[in-house]
């Protein structure tokens, strides 16, 4: 007769109680031995709650058993979920080492190559740039994934090939497979850590490849709802990695604050778990959310962090150079960054800010290179973001060569995309441009609605520094900050409010650690000693409102 801890371990894994099955599913192995399919419910939740080495007992003793049998569709599935595993970690070999142990199998039983197998080494193809070889073996794995009702098989194998038609410049076929693949995530018919990778690996692969933020923004919606469903879990690459892509939606729309918490987490959790290989994009992110804030101190740690994972920082660090003053640091980034960049989509992101720094740092000839680039790369790719991205820089270049009537034209276009895309930054910088043509064309009633709606916008979602060009640019009196970063004088003005540092992290979002780091550098700034001091300073010298 079945145990009682495993009859209810399998009920919480059903609810999605992760932790509390992993629990009880170690309870009933120490009674008796589970048998291999309680073990795959107990390594799938491990998995979800982050716990590495229970997640490679389950998996490693499933393959065992199912090996034995010469069950080897099932056996190359948890040696998919081992791969998974070590790689998160940043263990190459041990992951390689199970694809290789597969491929042992598969000649040990005289078999034909399983599903898994072919998805792992379309992984390769893929990483190797072979992508018609990586196609075909994607296309078996999804006739044996059907035939044998594996839809986490189906599933992955489609969305694979959609990457690969991304990837060699085919939009339309990849954004079809695509769609094809999550229509089978958002509708809830693949396992629990089959969707949070794919959610990740969907959205990822559409802002990447296509730049569809449409197309993603909505995907990440889903994520958002399902996320929202799921009980309170520890942290664990799988979900931690959902949320850096659910920060990223929040901060888009305008969530700033929300956004900032939710990176801040989780990158501190990739890169100190599991998910050291994924913990790169977390930093880099956490980096541009402060940026947008105006906390350069923490945009660059954060940065820092990214590098030392191996992820590319540009362009958000050449912009970042720029808003410092720094232009030619700027324009030595992401000159570089675009040297390296062979591939449409990577030289994608980074033109729209190589224009702007290279206008900023003079190069006007080289600025007008690459948006002609940009101009050839909208046409090719299709995106409603990079035609935006291409319209407001043609507007900037209009502005540069005192056409405002051109650029409004650009600028106007620009905006309504960025409207259509619930993009409220980008809706407020590109109207701070619409202002400067309106005022170039003498209509200064135009130019003062477009920097109210500007400054209003940037003041809801934190952008001190662009919030302070968009007041100035309307005759505004600047305000001091005695060498305060926006971060500094936001957690100062909390301070003057009474608040706690427990209180102020809740506030803004922060971990108590963070705040007071802040506090740290207020008071070597202004020289004081403790937070009555400090209080007292911005109430005596009027710079806190």
């Amino acid at each position: 007769m079945e145990g009682t801890s495993v009859s209810r371990a399998r009920a919480l894994h059903s609810q999605a109680r992760w932790p509390d099955a992993c629990e009880l599913f170690l309870i009933a192995d120490h009674e008796a031995p589970l048998a291999v399919e309680d073990l795959d419910l107990l390594g799938e939740a491990a998995q979800m709650c982050g716990r590495h080495d229970d997640a490679v007992m389950a998996l490693e003793r499933g393959f065992t058993i199912r090996a034995a049998a010469g069950e080897l569709d099932r056996a190359a599935a948890a040696a998919f979920w081992l791969f998974t595993e070590f790689l998160y970690g940043g263990e190459m070999a041990r992951a390689s080492g199970w694809v290789a142990r597969v491929r042992n199998l598969t000649d040990e039983l005289y078999a034909g190559e399983p599903g898994w197998l072919r998805v792992l080494d379309a992984y390769r193809g893929l990483a190797e740039e072979r992508y018609v070889e990586a196609r075909m073996l994607l296309t078996e794995a999804v006739t044996q994934g059907k035939e044998g009702h594996d839809v986490d098989l189906v599933t992955y194998g489609t969305m694979l090939t959609g990457r690969s038609l991304l990837k060699e410049g085919q939009i339309v076929a990849g954004l079809d497979a695509l769609d094809e693949a999550m229509l089978r995530v958002t509708s809830g018919q693949t396992s629990p850590r089959a969707t949070s990778n794919l959610y990740c690996s969907g959205i990822g692969t559409c802002e990447e490849e296509a730049l569809d933020l449409a197309r993603a923004g909505e995907w990440a919606l889903s994520l958002e709802r399902w996320m929202a469903e799921l009980p309170p879990s520890p942290p664990g690459v799988f979900l931690d990695n959902c949320r850096v892509y659910r920060a990223v939606l929040l901060r888009r729309r305008g969530e700033v604050r929300r956004a900032l918490a939710e990176l801040d987490e989780a990158a501190r959790d990739l890169a100190d778990g599991n998910g050291v290989r994924v913990a790169g994009h977390a930093w880099y992110e956490l980096g541009e959310t402060h940026r947008l804030l105006g906390d350069d101190d923490a945009a660059e740690s954060a940065y820092r962090r990214a590098v030392a994972l191996g992820k590319n920082v540009q362009p958000g660090l050449a912009l970042l150079r720029l808003r410092q003053g720094d232009s030619t640091r700027a324009e030595a980034g992401i000159r570089r960054a675009l040297a390296e960049a062979m591939r449409i989509p990577d030289r994608a992101h980074l033109l729209p800010a190589g224009v702007e720094v290279l206008l900023a740092a003079g190069a006007t000839d080289d600025a007008r290179i690459w948006a002609a680039e940009l101009e050839d790369v909208a046409e090719s790719m299709g995106s409603s973001a990079i035609r935006a991205e291409r319209d407001l820089t043609l507007g900037v270049l209009a502005l540069s060569d005192d056409d405002p009537a051109a650029a409004l034209r650009l600028l106007r276009r620009a905006s309504e995309t960025w409207r259509a895309l619930a993009a409220p930054y980008d809706v407020a910088r590109t109207g701070v441009l619409i202002a400067r043509a309106c005022r170039a064309l003498d209509d200064e009633e135009g130019a003062a609605l477009e920097l109210e709606m500007a400054a209003n916008l940037f003041a809801s979602l934190g952008a001190v520094n662009e919030l302070g060009l968009a007041r100035h640019l309307l005759g505004e009196p600047d305000e001091p900050t005695h060498g305060l970063s926006a971060r500094e004088l936001e957690v100062l003005t909390l301070v003057v409010q009474g608040l706690t540092n427990r209180a102020i992290a809740e506030k803004l979002f922060l971990s108590e650690r963070t705040v007071h780091r802040h506090l740290a550098n207020v008071f070597h700034k202004l020289g004081v000693g403790s937070r009555t001091e400090a209080a007292t300073y911005a109430l005596q010298h009027r710079f806190i409102g």
